[in-house]
């Protein structure tokens, strides 16, 4: 096995369906058999990452966790382990955050205009070559033929959205909590026309207001800073070409959630059942950022099947999905996907769970489908919203969770067993949504693996 950030380290590697594509287990089974290991770390990268972005995560991770270990209040739980860890990479793709408010001004605006058609294009190239599968690229091809025809026609907006969502698939597993039934029920142009206004996401929650920022017409701008200025997302251009972009956002979003979610049901449990079934005292830590969080959390919920395994830790680092996946009921009916790992109490250990309102890349991502899926004209994704995410908001009507804020690092944490832990890392400990592998939330990881 080689080292990273201190450890020793595997890579698995998963395709899109989570298969795998090497025989990297192997090496972890007999890594783990030879040596002794006590603790496995596995963790699992976001929707943001390439493999080298990837691997840069988990070293900086391991690092700075691997500085925890010696400290006085954890040493007596976690300095005489043993350690391996195991990187899981999956084909994943960079949410486009597209310009900025500010980068939008009215003496650019025209230039933008002209090349919104251009940008689409090359956008449709790149889901095309890179992201969809063999056998949906005739589909992109259909869709790339009526890029230029969209301006004049809904019915050809209507057919242009509809092989773009295509390219999602329909499962039997569908999660009603993400809103993409409510989206595909509509017809392409009624999207395009929700996405002509700006949608407002505030940076900075305000008491009182059920944490939503509301602005009048001549409100605060600006690209979603620390100083709480306001995300716009999209209506300075008038063009249908102009909003392409944030229909293949949420295209692409829809996708990247089901691969990561089969990439935990199907590579990453099965790679737990098999390292229990050899090493039962094993303890396998879970931890996943963004729609990693999601993968681990859908590994959880595969081992809740017979023969249950239960894994020793989960920690989920900004997770990109409803913040109403843990709930029994999202207040319309619907059960949260993953309510399964909390009724079965599958995680034996804590369970954490980090939360930042300066985290507007899964802020984005839903304030897109709730302006969509819904009929929200102000600022959106945010708790008290139908479509919001757990990474922005915290585990939402789910009773079986705490709250408390990511602490200093030598703070004792308590973590109830059996509930979500929510940590709030709101107004600095947590500054956006790839600031997951500083000191204080690797010491909260740490502090998590230390009561197992």
């Amino acid at each position: 096995m080689e080292t990273l950030g201190g450890f020793p380290f595997e890579a698995l590697e998963y395709d899109q369906r989570g298969e795998p594509t090497s025989t990297a287990l192997d090496a972890l089974q007999a890594h783990v058999q030879s040596t002794g290991t006590t603790d496995l770390l596995m963790i699992a990268h976001g929707f943001r990452n390439n493999a080298g972005e990837a691997r840069d995560l988990y070293r900086r991770f391991l690092q700075n966790f691997s500085a925890h270990i010696t400290r006085e209040e954890l040493a007596p739980a976690l300095a005489s382990r043993s350690y391996a860890t195991a990187g899981v990479f999956w084909p994943s793709k960079a949410f486009s955050e597209g310009p900025s408010r500010s980068e939008g001004e009215a003496q650019h605006l025209e230039d933008r205009e002209a090349a919104a058609l251009d940008d689409a294009r090359a956008e449709l190239l790149v889901l095309r070559n890179d992201i969809v599968t063999a056998g949906q690229r005739d589909t992109v091809d259909r869709a790339l033929a009526l890029l230029d025809a969209l301006e004049a026609s809904t019915d050809t907006q209507d057919e242009f959205v509809a092989l773009l969502l295509s390219l999602v698939g329909t499962s039997a597993d569908a999660d009603p909590t993400e809103g993409f039934e409510e989206v595909t029920a509509q017809r392409g142009a009624d999207l395009f026309a929700k996405l002509a206004a700006p949608i407002i996401l505030p940076t900075v929650r305000r008491d009182g207001d059920g944490g939503v920022m509301m602005l009048d017409s001549g409100g605060a701008s600006g690209s979603g800073s620390s100083d709480g200025a306001p995300l716009f997302i999209g209506g300075a251009l008038k063009s249908i070409a102009g909003r392409v972009g944030q229909v293949l956002n949420l295209t692409t979003w829809y996708m990247m959630k089901n691969r990561s979610g089969s990439v935990g049901t199907n590579g990453v449990a099965a790679a737990v059942r098999a390292l229990k079934a050899r090493h039962p005292a094993l303890r396998v830590h879970l931890i996943g950022h963004s729609l990693g969080g999601r993968c681990m959390a859908a590994c959880a919920k595969a081992l809740c099947a017979d023969p249950r395994v239960q894994p020793d830790s989960l920690s989920l680092l900004q997770a990109a999905f409803s913040h109403d996946g843990l709930s029994q009921d999202n207040g319309h009916g619907d059960r949260g996907f993953f309510r399964e790992v909390i009724e079965h109490g599958i995680v034996r250990g804590p369970f954490i769970s980090t939360f930042s309102y300066q985290d507007t890349i899964v802020g984005k991502a839903y304030a897109i489908s709730s302006r969509l899926a819904g009929d929200n004209v102000k600022a959106v994704g945010d708790k008290d919203d139908q479509y919001g995410g757990i990474g922005r908001n915290g585990t939402q009507r789910t009773s079986e969770s705490t709250t408390q804020v990511v602490g200093s690092v030598g703070m004792r944490y308590s973590y109830p067993p059996r509930v979500v832990n929510n940590l709030d890392g709101s107004g600095g400990r947590i500054k956006d949504h790839g600031d997951v592998t500083n000191h204080e939330v690797t010491y909260a990881v740490a502090c998590a693996v230390a009561e197992t």
